[in-house]
């Protein structure tokens, strides 16, 4: 039996400050409390009453389901939190559009990404317009808070439709782009076109003037205004109307002249370059009514393509005529030819061909003079001479592609024409025949029609070839591109750094099917594969060496599959050279980063560092704040400290026992708490680095209450999964595996005691053993004595073996251990609190599948107790083992034991930094980490010389 001093030493989360008559020392919580951690940190009986009585939040079923000017609403189905600003883009109230990612406050007067659409006529839009075309290309189903759903049916029906920002669509699940509209317009600058019909001119009647907006990729907005003031978009300035085109009648009031301005404006926001169109139409019911039509609007001077155009007119009055180019009314330009014209008989006398014409536009007006009045009216039109052949761009182009590339093809023509058709022919293994496209005609006669975007083949070569036709009949050159695609290559993700001298030690997870690592480095950001680099690393980390010391470096690592599979470069990590390794500086410093919040806010500290914006990150079980988890985030040298609540509407003792890490893929926080708002079951937090946007998920996967005990957290890269180990007294405190999606979402448990019993899983640590691919689990074994044992499993908890690792150590020897591994020697390290040893520090050093174990006490000369809450780190460029620890024989300042990797030469450093007594508390642990950004050791403690409240010695 332990002696009661042993009792009064806490674990994980626990907190007995202030509180201690309140706890109820009965056998079962003793027995709990040393095997797993509490409950809850303070008042157990209250708290637990108190938990029973919560109720969670609700939401309205019977919300709103329409869409308003300013809202926010979140796409459900992206990649990513996807949401978008309602815009109301003619100023009428009414919403007309969305935004995607909006920043702007109101979302009016912005460019929208999907034009909404309203096709049943209830005054609610039920689909949305993607390309400018005024077809709905996704329906829409509007949820409660402003949640919206794109699906490929109406009422919620077909596919799901998921957004990805910057690229396009995919509606069909596969993860692949199959609409790349957005991508498109990011790349877009060139401005639309537009064009009305009829010209204008003297007519005899109200016209129907028809305004068209043409985009190389997707047309917007179109504004007029009918009383010749300029239209504007901001502010707007006449009417804004949806694209692709909109009729509208003038000259209805009767007789009069009427000046039409207009301009339209694509969905990437260009606008035309002209500031505004102008015709003026005269209305007079006396005129000859006049109507005219071309054969082609467009030719061209190429022998293959459209050379002529016949013109085709009518007149309502018997008179004379004369067919004009150019100018702007029946008086300028230049006169074609002259005659009589007879009521209703179609003239056909007048055909253009492309070398009369001037290239670009030209106005061809047909004016009558009535032979019973001697008015004129009159009709105009415009040709255009394009002898530019069209360009095919395809986006991307060729390469090799670790994803299956999603191929757009995006035609442009500068002639003035207009694209008309795109054909291709696409292959895998070797090119195919070349498309082709009769100019005079349209008819493509070999390949196909261009409609979505292209499919590529994994594993294998695509080969594309294209070729486009404008609408004058020029018929581009064929042009093509291969793509090598092999999804199998990964970015390598979990990099970590860390220089010394002149050396920087380099590690990352594994890549599935990785053939060759490479790294890359630069003094200069950002790092690209033009920097200096290493090439035909087959292990999982490198030295670096023959730097320059007190130096900052950016390194990035790439993986190659070595059959033309290459990944992107992982994210860029800073790393400087420190002259003063790691914990051997002369004197540190202390920083209290409480900012601001009360007495018992630092309990169960968890430090990290995000190197992209340079912040340190500690994570506490914030008393102060009812036992929730809080996130202070500061300068590195622990100043400028915020205070956040990540508990995300989670109640009183929901961060219990709190566990920090990064997702450095998705750029998240992720938090687990033994979460006793939810009877003390797994809890997951996910937040932004900044402590924005948390999430809560119960990631206990069906287990009971206190099925989350005492959890300990760690990213399997290769599978993109979350694995958390508890001490799961619902099965008798056995080890159990929780494994999530890194959302939390799809979890499953697995007991993974492996037939150990009764507290087998106390206290875990765990590390992955990238080379043979298996979670090592390490726990002070209660059921064989509180001893270090090891659990090694596959990564998903199947096939575990057990191996007692105590190597003759005595009863309690494995109390809080803490796992790391040296990859060099392939040696599994763990430091413990070995109470058979009078809860000095010990080193246990083992094989990775925890044979050949060695044990050494590096206590150096300190007495008992000096090492509770032991945290190891691990120095591999001057070959290092660190180890710091709640020093109870040094009036509980945090201490740091130094030595080399097997245990020996080991020297002691007080790092209080000038604080008291109790600097880190007993009532709580110690966390530490190396920030490779500075070379500085820092760690964070519960400083009960600071009324418990989180503090950071840098040494």
């Amino acid at each position: 039996m332990q002696s009661p001093f042993i009792y009064l030493t806490p674990f994980r989360g626990q907190n007995l400050t202030g509180r201690s008559s309140k706890y109820i020392f009965n056998l079962f919580l003793l027995f709990f409390f040393y095997n797993c951690g509490p409950l809850a940190p303070e008042d157990w009986a209250p708290s637990m009453v108190m938990v029973l009585g919560l109720g969670g939040g609700t939401t309205n079923p019977n919300g709103p389901k329409t869409l308003n000017p300013g809202q926010t609403v979140s796409f459900g189905g992206g990649q990513g939190n996807v949401t978008g600003t309602v815009v109301d883009i003619d100023g009428d109230g009414v919403a007309d559009a969305i935004a995607i990612n909006s920043s702007d406050g109101s979302g009016n007067n912005r460019p929208p990404s999907l034009i909404l659409i309203d096709s049943d006529g209830d005054s609610v839009p039920n689909g949305v317009d993607a390309n400018g075309d005024g077809v709905i290309d996704y329906y829409i189903t509007i949820g409660n808070g402003g949640s919206i759903v794109l699906t490929t049916q109406p009422n919620g029906g077909g596919n799901q439709v998921t957004i990805v920002p910057g690229q396009g669509f995919d509606s069909n699940g596969d993860g692949v782009v199959d609409n790349p509209v957005l991508g498109q317009l990011v790349n877009d600058t060139t401005p639309p076109t537009s064009v009305i019909t009829p010209a204008g001119g003297t007519y005899t009647s109200a016209q129907n003037l028809t305004i068209l907006c043409s985009d190389n990729i997707a047309p917007s907005n179109i504004v007029y205004t009918t009383n010749g003031t300029a239209p504007g978009f901001s502010p707007v300035n006449g009417l804004v109307k949806s694209p692709p085109s909109t009729t509208f009648t003038i000259g209805s009031e009767g007789n009069g002249t009427y000046t039409v301005r207009y301009l339209c404006r694509d969905l990437a926001g260009n606008q035309e370059s002209a500031s505004a169109h102008t015709e003026t139409y005269v209305i007079d019911s006396n005129v000859p009514a006049v109507t005219a039509s071309l054969a082609s609007l467009y030719v061209s001077s190429n022998g293959s393509a459209i050379n002529s155009s016949q013109l085709t007119w009518s007149s309502s009055m018997d008179g004379t005529y004369s067919v004009r180019s150019g100018g702007t009314n029946c008086t300028d330009g230049s006169q074609l030819s002259t005659g009589s014209a007879t009521a209703a008989v179609p003239n056909t006398a007048t055909t253009f061909t492309a070398g009369a014409l001037s290239l670009g536009n030209t106005t061809i007006r047909i004016c009558v003079t009535g032979t019973s009045n001697g008015l004129v009216g009159s009709y105009a039109l415009t040709i255009t001479r394009d002898d530019t052949a069209p360009t095919v761009t395809a986006s991307p182009t060729s390469g090799s592609y670790m994803y299956l590339a999603s191929i757009s093809l995006t035609c442009n023509d500068a002639g003035g024409a207009g694209c008309d058709t795109v054909a291709y022919s696409s292959q895998t293994g070797s090119a195919p025949t070349n498309p082709a496209i009769t100019g005079t005609t349209g008819a493509i006669t070999s390949g196909t029609l261009y409609a979505s975007a292209l499919a590529t083949t994994d594993l294998a070569t695509t080969y594309i070839k294209f070729i486009a036709r404008d609408l004058a009949g020029n018929v581009s050159a064929v042009s093509s591109e291969n793509y090598i695609v092999d999804t199998t290559v990964a970015t390598p993700s979990q990099v970590s750094v860390l220089g010394v001298g002149t050396e920087v030690f380099v590690q990352w997870a594994p890549v599935t099917n990785a053939a060759e690592y490479r790294v890359y480095y630069s003094t200069s950001s950002p790092v690209t594969t033009s920097s200096t680099s290493i090439t035909g690393i087959s292990n999982l980390y490198y030295e670096i060496t023959g730097l320059t010391s007190d130096t900052m470096y950016y390194v990035k690592v790439e993986a190659r599959n070595g059959v033309g599979g290459v990944s992107s470069l992982s994210q860029e990590q800073r790393v400087f050279t420190t002259s003063v390794p790691p914990g051997t500086a002369v004197s540190g410093s202390y920083a209290d980063i409480s900012a601001g919040q009360g007495t018992d806010s630092g309990y169960s500290p968890n430090i990290l560092v995000d190197s992209n914006s340079m912040k340190l990150l500690i994570v506490t079980q914030n008393t102060a704040n009812n036992n929730k988890p809080g996130l202070f985030r500061c300068d590195l040298d622990g100043s400028n400290c915020s205070h956040a609540d990540i508990s995300v509407g989670q109640g009183a003792d929901s961060g219990v026992s709190a566990f920090a890490l990064l997702d450095t893929v998705s750029n998240k926080l992720l938090v687990v708490t033994q979460n006793a708002t939810n009877s003390n079951r797994a809890s997951l937090f996910r937040c932004d680095l900044d402590g924005s946007n948390c999430t809560h998920t119960d990631i206990s996967a069906g287990q009971g209450g206190l099925s989350g005990t005492n959890p300990f957290a760690i990213i399997d890269s290769v599978s993109n999964k979350l694995l958390v180990i508890t001490c799961n007294v619902t099965n008798d405190l056995k080890p159990s595996l929780f494994r999530c999606n890194l959302d939390g979402s799809n979890c499953t448990h697995t007991d993974i005691s492996v037939g150990q019993g009764l507290g087998s899983g106390s206290m875990p640590s765990l590390v992955i053993d990238p080379i043979a691919n298996k979670l090592l689990v390490v726990t002070s074994n209660g059921a064989n004595n509180y001893k270090p044992s090891l659990f090694r499993c596959n990564l998903d908890g199947s096939n575990c073996t057990h191996t007692d690792i105590s190597v003759g150590q005595g009863a309690y020897s494995g109390n809080h251990p803490s796992a790391a591994i040296d990859p060099i020697a392939n040696k599994l390290l763990i430091a413990t609190r070995n109470e058979a040893n009078d809860q000095k520090p010990s080193l246990f050093r083992c094989n990775l599948d925890g044979s050949n174990c060695i044990h050494t006490d590096i206590s150096v000369g300190q007495g008992t107790a000096s090492g509770l809450s032991p945290e190891i780190s691990i120095d591999l460029i001057t070959g290092k083992v660190l180890v710091t620890a709640i020093n109870a024989a040094n009036n509980y300042k945090p201490s740091l034991f130094q030595c080399n990797l097997d245990g020996s030469s080991c020297t002691h450093t007080d790092i209080s930094a000038g604080q008291g007594p109790n600097s880190a508390s007993g009532l709580s642990y110690i966390s530490m980490i190396i920030d490779p950004t500075t070379g500085k050791l820092l760690v964070a403690t519960t400083n009960g010389a600071n009324s418990n409240k989180p503090a950071l010695f840098r040494w």
